[in-house]
């Protein structure tokens, strides 16, 4: 789809043109100053302005005001332009500067972390055997991001669904950034940061083993495979294909390596969201992140990811999940990089 074709669909029911919550403060802001202005000029156009103001800052169309589409809008139109994102490999598309790392420690048992964006990711895997509880798996992950030793960035659970076999991962993320006290303690560069993100990691492994879950902290290999499983590519992860494989972000959907995705915000619970069925998709993604924002906060994220493989017909619908869901058209890319198992911002 090119950005000339993209429309903002309209849809029924509690996504339709009448819902208007939540309410956000920067909306209360934006009508008190309409308000204000048309009570000091109290001119036709000006009311007219002032209500179109209001407008389009209240009705939500598929789970944004029509404010906040056109602002999605434009974005999407710049990184149509943006000739740096141009490139095959769909992780290097994601996140550029990529870094993949085997960790030892002093026991000589090895780790894998990732470094995007200035931090660094170790990831876990729970055993196959049995479903773990959602919410005693949320609970873990809000602990370890308030855990003072070593302030994490963010954390996820992720669980992605291929054929009724359901894979769960734990992905914790150090920033020395923002916590450089947590490093410095545990070693000097890199070592020192790798050191403080695999502890957190482990952390995690024991406050899974107290609650009776079994897991494994991922080594550099075993890392690499589950990305590639993630996204859905075949064969090596960073390989140079022979034939031209674009990644395309659209607007309905993301292409790269093979598969057509698209994202959807969950209107659902969390344990709903991550109960989802994948009989009408190759498979899906269900990530809850927690991270925490520039005031100290942590942030919930949840994300539902479907993936069909290309010679399908359509792009992934809302319709093919059995969950209600708002699609996040024109934001697909961010999406897919946040339901990557590496507790990623959006």
């Amino acid at each position: 789809m090119t950005t000339a074709s993209a429309r903002i669909p309209a849809f029924g029911g509690p996504t339709g043109p009448t819902a208007m919550l939540p309410v956000r403060p920067a909306q209360v802001v934006v009508w008190t100053i309409a308000l204000t202005v048309s009570l000091v000029d109290r001119g036709i156009a000006v009311a007219a302005i002032a209500a179109l103001v209001v407008g389009t800052t209240s009705v939500r169309v598929a789970g944004r005001h029509l404010a906040g589409w056109a602002g999605i809008w434009i974005w999407y139109r710049l990184l149509q332009h943006d000739d740096r994102r141009l490139g095959d490999d769909p992780l290097l598309v994601l996140a550029p500067d990529f870094r993949l790392r085997q960790h030892r420690d002093r026991a000589g048992n090895s780790f894998g972390v990732v470094g995007v964006d200035g931090g660094w990711t170790a990831v876990l895997r729970l055993d196959p055997a049995g479903e773990p509880d959602v919410a005693a798996l949320t609970a873990i992950l809000r602990e370890a991001c308030d855990n003072a030793d070593i302030p994490l960035a963010s954390a996820q659970l992720l669980v992605r669904s291929e054929h009724g076999r359901r894979v769960h991962l734990i992905a914790v993320r150090y920033r020395p950034a923002e916590a450089p006290l947590a490093a410095l303690a545990r070693g000097s560069g890199e070592v020192g940061e790798h050191r403080a993100t695999v502890r957190a990691a482990l952390g995690v492994l024991g406050t899974l083993t107290e609650a009776g879950i079994a897991a494994t902290v991922l080594e550099a290999g075993e890392l690499a495979a589950e990305l590639r499983e993630t996204l859905g590519v075949k064969g090596d992860l960073l390989a140079h294909s022979h034939r031209a494989t674009a990644v395309v972000n659209g607007w309905r959907s993301w292409s790269a390596a093979g598969t057509t995705q698209a994202c959807f915000t969950p209107k659902a619970g969390v344990e709903r969201a991550f109960a989802v069925s994948d009989s009408e998709v190759a498979f899906t993604v269900t990530s809850y992140e927690l991270r925490r924002t520039h005031l100290g906060r942590l942030r919930e994220d949840l994300t539902i990811r479907a993936v069909k493989y290309q010679g399908t017909r359509k792009a992934p619908r809302a319709e093919d999940l059995d969950v209600p869901v708002v699609p996040l058209y024109g934001r697909h890319e961010v999406a897919v990089r946040r339901t990557l198992p590496l507790a990623l911002p959006g």
